[in-house]
C-alpha cells in the first residue's frame, strides 16, 4: 500500500484504503473484468496471508 499523510485511524479506514488502494474502479461505472477481480482478489488473499504469518512469527521469537 502506498504510504498516506496520516495513518488509518480505525479499522473500517483501513480496509476502505486497503480495497481503494488495490481495486481503484470500485465505486465508478467503469467496466471491470471478471478474471482481472478474481485474480487481484487472489494475490490480495495470499499477500494478508504472508503477512499474518510474519507478523505471528515475530510475536513467536519475542515471546522467547
Amino acid at each position: 500500500m502506498p504510504d498516506r499523510d496520516h495513518s488509518p485511524q480505525t479499522f473500517v479506514e483501513m480496509v476502505l484504503t486497503l480495497l481503494e488502494d488495490r481495486f481503484p474502479w470500485l465505486g465508478s461505472e467503469e467496466e471491470v473484468s471478471g478474471a482481472d477481480t478474481v485474480q487481484e482478489l487472489s494475490q490480495l488473499h495470499g499477500d494478508l496471508v504472508k503477512r499474518l504469518n510474519r507478523s505471528r512469527s515475530s510475536k513467536l521469537a519475542e515471546a522467547r
